[in-house]
């Protein structure tokens, strides 16, 4: 082997200029596979990092159809630091009165005082939560509106409209949501409504399609294994969902899954075209390396020695 090496350490002296495209080659497979890992690894870090602010909270207790009874929202209360309410529901946001009334779909969150727990709104104009929600004079509460569905029905900010039997005023618009990533699918824009406006609205009344999620902050240190078996316990047969910070966008982390397999694919595929690189690059060496080899032979090297040489 030490004369397989002297060999091969004077094949180099004139430097790689033969292994330029097989260096390219090998490093665009590699390359493929551990960028695909990389990036992958980050988004996972990131979304497991930020769980608490794409969920709204440590945890969230989440009913369908219905609200929490007092005794539920008194055994969630007792277990948390602070509770927030929100109902999520789709309906028809109406501009305008009688045949020239304009209609969308949207998504509308209606939400408590103490929304967001976890992470703030991005408003235009920046407003706090609890001012561009407070009620309007005449009755109506502000509204905010994703920036689409006010385009979409010629709204600007001061304009009113109608969700259900309740009016509202557009106070903002919504540029950023930071528990929108966890939300799931939606068939609409997102509207942002105080929730005391809904009483009387008709929109929550029994038959109506909605859902009622209690977003919690945890003392710290709370064993979250163990307060997802007290609460499935505590709520056995009630129809309640738990989810936690530690998996607070499942939707987006099987949106990663995905598309890191796929890219995975696209990996192994660039590795395949590299590998062709790699053998032809190294064929077309080799070829220009016959008369070396001739010369070596015929000094004595027998064809075990000039291998190992030429593959070192």
């Amino acid at each position: 082997m030490s004369l397989a090496f002297r060999i091969a350490r004077r094949e180099l002296r004139g430097g790689l200029g033969g292994f330029r495209v097989f260096l390219l080659c090998l490093m665009l497979g590699v390359a493929a596979i551990a960028g695909v890992g990389t990036v992958r690894s980050a988004i996972e870090a990131g979304l497991h990092d930020q769980g608490a602010v794409l969920l709204g909270g440590d945890a969230q207790y989440e009913f369908t159809y219905r609200k929490a009874t007092p005794d539920e929202r008194g055994w969630i209360e007792a277990r948390a630091t602070a509770v927030s309410e929100v109902f999520e529901f789709r309906s028809m946001l109406v501009v305008g009165a009688g045949a020239q009334a304009e209609r969308a779909l949207t998504q509308v969150k209606a939400v408590d005082g103490a929304y967001p727990l976890v992470g703030a709104l991005s408003l235009d104009p920046p407003l706090p939560v609890a001012e561009a929600l407070a009620p309007r004079p005449g009755g109506a509460h502000g509204a905010l509106l994703d920036p689409v569905l006010a385009d979409r029905l010629g709204l600007k900010v001061g304009d009113s409209f109608h969700l259900g039997r309740a009016q509202f005023v557009l106070s903002a618009l919504l540029l950023r949501e930071p528990d929108s990533t966890g939300a799931g699918f939606s068939l609409g824009p997102r509207s942002i409504v105080p929730a005391v406006a809904l009483e009387g609205s008709g929109l929550l009344e029994p038959g109506s399609l909605y859902e009622t999620e209690y977003r919690v902050l945890l003392p710290p240190g709370s064993d979250l294994d163990r307060m997802r078996a007290e609460a499935e316990t505590a709520f056995e047969g009630a129809g309640m969902r738990w989810r936690d910070s530690r998996r607070a966008a499942p939707g987006a982390e099987r949106f990663v899954d995905r598309i890191g397999s796929f890219l995975v694919l696209v990996g192994l595929a660039g590795l395949a075209v590299g590998g062709v690189g790699i053998s032809a690059a190294g064929r077309a060496w080799m070829e220009r390396k016959t008369e070396t080899i001739a010369t070596l032979k015929a000094l004595g090297a027998n064809g075990g020695l000039i291998r190992r040489g030429f593959l070192l």
